[in-house]
C-alpha cells in the first residue's frame, strides 16, 4: 500500500537543498574582506534598517560565497538564486513594504564591492515589490522542483496530506498566473522570471494535483524525506 505524501517532503526539494548547500553553509567566505573599504561602506548603509540586523551576517556570508565564483554561465545560475534566498530572507524578517526594493539594491552594491577581475558579480532585479517578488520566487523554485514532485507523487499514488496539497496548490496557482503574463510580457517581473528559468516557459509545465488523505498518528511526521533522518546525500542541514 502507497504511503501518503507529507508535507516534511517539501524540505527535501532540490531547490531547497540548492539554497541550503550554497547559501547557509558554515564557512565564513567573508574573510579578508573585511579590510575592504568599499565592503564597509556598502554593508554601513544596510544598518538604517534595523528589521534585518539580526540576519545582516547571514546575508554577507551568501553575498561573499558567490563572489568566489568565476564569471561565466555559473556565475548568473548563482546569481539569480542567490536572489531569490536574499530576497526570502527579507521577507521572512518582515522588512517593511517600500523597503524592500531598497534592500535588495544595497545588496547588489555589497556583491559590486566584493567584486574583483574575472570574479562574479551579482545584477539584481529591483524594480518589484514583495508581493511579485513572492511569485517570482514560487515560479523559480516550482520549476526547479516540479519533475521530482510528479515523480514523488507518482510513487504515493497521487496522494498527500494538507500541508504538502496547500504548498502545491499555491505553487501551481501562481505559475499559471506567471505562465498567463509571460505570454504578453505584461509585466516587467514576468520578462525577468522567463529569463531566469527559461525551460519552463518554453514549453507549459504538466499540471500537478494530488488528493488529500489522512495521515495515519503513527505514521505522522514519519517518512523518508523527514530531515531529521534523512541520509545527508538527499536534504543538506
Amino acid at each position: 500500500m502507497a504511503t501518503i505524501l507529507q508535507g516534511n517532503f517539501i524540505e527535501s526539494l532540490p531547490s531547497k537543498v540548492y539554497y541550503r548547500k550554497m547559501f547557509e553553509s558554515l564557512t565564513d567566505y567573508c574573510f579578508g574582506s573585511d579590510d575592504k573599504k568599499k565592503f564597509k561602506e556598502a554593508i554601513s548603509k544596510l544598518n538604517k534598517y534595523g528589521k534585518i540586523n539580526s540576519i545582516e551576517n547571514r546575508l554577507m556570508k551568501a553575498l561573499c560565497r558567490v563572489s568566489f565564483t568565476y564569471t561565466g554561465e555559473e556565475c548568473d545560475i548563482q546569481c539569480h538564486k542567490l536572489y531569490y534566498w536574499l530576497g526570502n530572507e527579507l521577507l521572512l524578517s518582515e522588512l517593511e513594504k517600500d523597503s524592500f526594493p531598497e534592500v535588495i539594491k544595497l545588496l547588489e552594491d555589497v556583491s559590486n564591492a566584493l567584486h574583483e577581475r574575472d570574479n562574479c558579480k551579482c545584477i539584481f532585479f529591483k524594480n518589484t515589490n514583495k508581493e511579485t517578488f513572492e511569485k517570482m520566487k514560487v515560479v523559480s523554485d516550482y520549476c526547479e522542483d516540479h519533475e521530482q514532485i510528479e515523480k514523488t507523487l507518482e510513487l504515493h499514488k497521487k496522494t498527500c496530506d494538507s500541508k504538502f496539497n496547500e504548498y502545491l496548490l499555491k505553487a501551481t496557482s501562481i505559475y499559471e498566473e506567471v505562465y498567463k503574463c509571460t505570454e504578453n510580457n505584461s509585466e516587467e517581473y514576468c520578462s525577468v522570471i522567463k529569463e531566469h528559468v527559461p525551460s519552463c516557459f518554453k514549453k507549459k509545465l504538466s499540471h500537478l494535483k494530488c488528493e488529500i488523505k489522512q495521515v495515519s498518528a503513527e505514521n505522522k511526521g514519519e517518512s523518508q524525506y523527514n530531515t531529521t533522518i534523512l541520509d545527508p546525500e538527499y536534504v543538506i542541514n
